[in-house]
């Protein structure tokens, strides 16, 4: 068993119910040796049982597991930690997982301060789109987020309805302090969360954790049962204005060509970020011609903006038009430029 019903409580309260490459050239051996290092520390895990991808460092580990309730579960941790698992939603604040849940899990969220990420001022980068009202992201007092959790507008296939993706960065020098509806301190062994109780949270995220696991989810896509291989984004999307790492300026002069599948009735999104991956302006490309078709289709735009933000670095994001609204048919390719100095 991984806890008994009396533990998990007391977890509860304890912890809130507890693109394209550059135009450098390089020489064959340099290739072969940049490949050996890549293939050294990151690795690709495919699940044909739930039809996802993602990559992952070589300090971390993939586990397919069950929890109570037969509910299947994907973790995705550190090697370093001696922990007990399958990993849930409710585990011990010094851990940094993800975990996969294709059925979900029948427990309450994390207590403590929490938004929907409607209302949250960042973004994450991640190659498929999920629903951000049905969301959360749960926070530290500080405003830092320490986890978040993820639902779909519509579930990936062999996926239900409750599935969702739960992300816990590790925090360090971790505190839990219960709050009465009278402003006082109480002990947390009489802490109330799911009553009129307040718990709050503090302490640090560690940021080397945070950008690994940042950094998987980003790797992470779904795929369909029995679908063709899927292809690299070049064989997709082409562009050609503007060239990576250009220093642009309003409007931006927007050209290239995609294959038919990647717009529908003609358009499909685009949107200028900064380096955090916040929307400076978004818009849509435009195919010129015929685009119901799978060969390539040429399109243009043009995208305003208005200040330029404090750092240089930014992105053009091209997202692959998706009516359906499934995430194994996301695809984005991510094109960096560079702001001029006001």
């Amino acid at each position: 068993m991984k806890i008994s019903l009396l533990s998990m409580l007391l977890v509860l309260v304890a912890f809130g119910c507890k693109n394209n490459p550059g135009s450098a050239e390089t020489s064959k051996d340099q290739e072969e040796q940049n490949t050996k290092k890549i293939n050294n520390e990151v690795q690709k895990y495919v699940d044909s049982t739930w039809n996802f991808a993602l990559e992952y460092p070589s300090n971390f580990e993939v586990l397919e597991d069950e929890l109570p309730a037969n509910s299947p579960v994907v973790n995705v941790y550190s090697k370093k930690v001696d922990i007990s698992k399958p990993l849930a939603i409710h585990e011990e604040p010094e851990i940094a997982y993800i975990a996969l849940l294709p059925k979900g899990f029948g427990v309450d969220g994390p207590s403590g301060k929490q938004k929907s990420f409607n209302n949250w001022e960042s973004v994450l980068d991640l190659s498929f789109n999920f629903n951000k009202n049905d969301s959360r992201v749960y926070l530290l007092e500080n405003g830092e987020a320490w986890a978040y959790y993820l639902k779909f507008y519509q579930s990936p296939e062999k996926w239900d309805e409750y599935g969702g993706i739960f992300v816990h960065y590790q925090i360090e020098n971790f505190n839990a302090t219960c709050i009465s509806t009278g402003g006082e301190s109480k002990p947390m062994q009489e802490c109330d969360p799911m009553g009129e109780d307040e718990v709050r949270f503090s302490g640090e995220i560690n940021e080397k954790s945070k950008m690994q696991l940042d950094k998987i989810m980003s790797s992470l896509y779904f795929f369909r049962k029995n679908a063709e291989e899927r292809k690299e984004l070049s064989d997709l999307i082409k562009v050609e204005k503007p060239a990576v790492n250009t220093l642009i300026n309003s409007p931006i002069q927007i050209s290239g060509e995609a294959r038919g599948t990647w717009f529908f009735e003609a358009e499909a999104p685009v949107r200028l970020v900064d380096k955090n991956y916040i929307t400076l302006a978004e818009t849509s490309i435009k195919a010129k011609g015929e685009w119901m078709t799978n060969d390539f289709v040429p399109f243009s735009t043009e995208l305003s903006f208005g200040n330029f933000p404090e750092d240089k670095k930014g992105y053009l994001i091209f997202e692959k038009s998706n009516a359906s609204g499934k995430p194994e048919l996301d695809r984005k390719f991510t094109l960096p430029v560079r702001f001029p100095s006001e």
